[in-house]
């Protein structure tokens, strides 16, 4: 069935079993209602997450020597291990969710055709992380972009840790191709397609290139309305849609330049992932790219919403392609130092430190 084969993802060949405990009801029942029944994504995850929490035994949290919980999923569990007296460490994927807030009001006065694709996250919801973020002992964050937005909104500093993320070099690697002299140049997007990521301003300027031997594929999970949109504004763009990450894993290496202009991420993992694969990246100060790439070398940062700059940037590599595999062996190099190894590594230390000491670390 369609519905376990979107599950499959929740699973983790790599750690036994008998380490795991699941809920599959749980995560099948809030699939149902958002993919089949179409009800509301945000009160259907709040449901799943709340009752999640309450599933978790008494005894685990208490014979832990940390918990560790996952942003929007965590304020219940939270607020038991205090009572616990347990610690509790924050482990959040996305940047403070305010500052997503004003990012969507700024993404539709830019782009007010775009506002059809903007859902703003409910107060009451924001409260709820904002009071994970409260009852943390400590919140670790993927990049520098992630922790000065808490910062900004008054975590303390000292209460974050930052961990990048991995990429897994053995999986994600350069294909072999010769470049030569008129051959197309693939830009390439990865990620939810929607306004957040910056598909707005990639489309603007793709509709002002010039160039004829240039290809935009756009990959992953798309809205009907969303995909209607594109195929009448912007015919020439290749939809792929959503993805497996097996799949993903062999198209990548194909394309030449990962284009990322996102306004608002936590990391954005298929920055990594590409530059692994050998390809030079555009993204903006959004995202992890200050964090690994070099200005120059193995891509371009630009801000979010600069149209001038993302052109200039896809006009370098489409004025000189040669260009294209020299960056991209840089971006290769640079990927293989972000092991999944060393952000293992730097958990266990963080847990390790966790369990010498009762209240911090």
């Amino acid at each position: 069935m369609k519905i376990f084969r979107k599950i499959s993802s929740r699973f983790i060949d790599e750690v036994p079993d008998r380490f795991i405990k699941r809920y599959l009801f749980i995560e099948i029942n809030a699939m149902v209602r958002v993919r089949l029944l179409g009800q509301d994504e945000e009160t259907v995850l709040f449901r799943r997450n709340r009752l999640f929490q309450k599933k978790i035994p008494e005894t685990s949290i208490a014979r832990a020597d940390a918990v560790i919980g996952f942003d929007t999923s965590s304020w219940i569990l939270a607020e038991r291990c205090r009572k616990l007296s347990q610690k509790f460490i924050l482990d959040v994927s996305i940047a403070h969710p305010v500052s997503k807030h004003t990012v969507y009001r700024q993404i539709i006065k830019l782009y007010p055709d775009w506002k059809f694709s903007i859902r703003q996250k409910d107060h009451k919801y924001i409260a709820i992380e904002e009071a994970e973020m409260e009852q943390a002992n400590h919140i670790v964050v993927a990049s520098n972009f992630t922790l000065n937005t808490y910062v900004e909104h008054g975590v303390s500093a000292g209460k974050i840790i930052m961990n990048s993320y991995g990429v897994d070099a053995s999986s994600f690697k350069p294909a072999k191709k010769q470049r030569r002299s008129g051959d197309i140049i693939r830009f390439v997007f990865v990620g939810l397609v929607d306004a957040r990521k910056g598909i707005p301003s990639l489309l603007e300027v793709w509709k002002s290139l010039q160039a004829s031997n240039i290809e935009l594929t756009l990959i992953g999970p798309i809205t009907p309305g969303i995909e209607n949109f594109i195929h009448e504004h912007y015919p020439s763009v290749i939809i792929k849609g959503r993805l497996a990450y097996k799949e993903l894993k062999e198209m990548l290496p194909g394309y030449d330049v990962l284009v990322f202009p996102s306004f608002f991420e936590g990391f954005a993992l298929v920055i990594p992932e590409a530059m692994a694969c050998g390809l030079p990246v555009i993204t903006t100060t959004s995202t992890c790219g200050p964090d690994i790439i070099e200005n120059g070398k193995e891509g371009y940062i630009i801000d979010p919403g600069d149209v001038t700059k993302l052109k200039e940037a896809m006009e370098y590599f489409i004025d000189q392609p040669g260009r294209i595999q020299d960056m991209g062996i840089w971006a290769r190099k640079k990927a293989e130092q972000y092991s999944w190894d060393a952000y293992g590594v730097r958990w266990q230390q963080m847990l390790q430190a966790a369990g010498k000491r009762k209240n911090t670390f």
